[in-house]
């Protein structure tokens, strides 16, 4: 891929993009910024780790990481877009807001777009994937989303 300014606008721009859908929960619009042929690598030791070879199971997965979003519990934004020759890359800061306390965190996203400024590959890498994970595995076992909470705590 051409490292113009033309073509690091347009990668900067599938980010943002990629970022305002995934925060709005907005399917329709994630599933046509994947490439036909996109494999998602999600890390971790967790239920949702591992890598996501069709576009029904990358939006599978999001879907369920959505979840988080439209129950309150993760609330995010992108602190810095690069672009190389190769990869684009994104650093983000969040919060993961859970009835016992919140949780600060931070990931880096490293993509490879196609021709057509689509993801077709895309690597997650938490800076604490421990507490990921944990966060998974807590959110499975006791099933904490905002749907379940009492609306008094929902409003804390």
């Amino acid at each position: 891929m051409n490292t113009t300014e033309e073509d690091r606008e347009a990668r900067f721009n599938l980010i943002r993009t990629y970022w305002d859908v995934l925060m709005a929960a907005d399917m329709v619009a994630f599933r046509k910024l994947l490439a036909p042929d996109a494999v998602i690598h999600y890390p971790g030791q967790n239920h949702m780790s591992g890598d996501y070879k069709t576009t029904d199971e990358i939006v599978g997965l999001y879907t369920q990481l959505t979840q988080f979003i439209k129950d309150g519990m993760f609330v995010g934004e992108v602190l810095d877009i690069t672009a190389g020759e190769t990869f684009t890359t994104v650093i983000l800061r969040y919060e993961i807001r859970m009835p016992i306390k919140t949780l600060p965190g931070r990931a880096t996203g490293i993509f490879i777009l196609d021709e057509n400024y689509l993801i077709k590959e895309y690597w997650l890498h938490e800076w604490n994937q421990r507490m990921i994970n944990w966060v998974f595995r807590s959110s499975r076992w006791f099933g904490w989303t905002m749907k379940l909470l009492p609306k008094k705590m929902k409003k804390n």
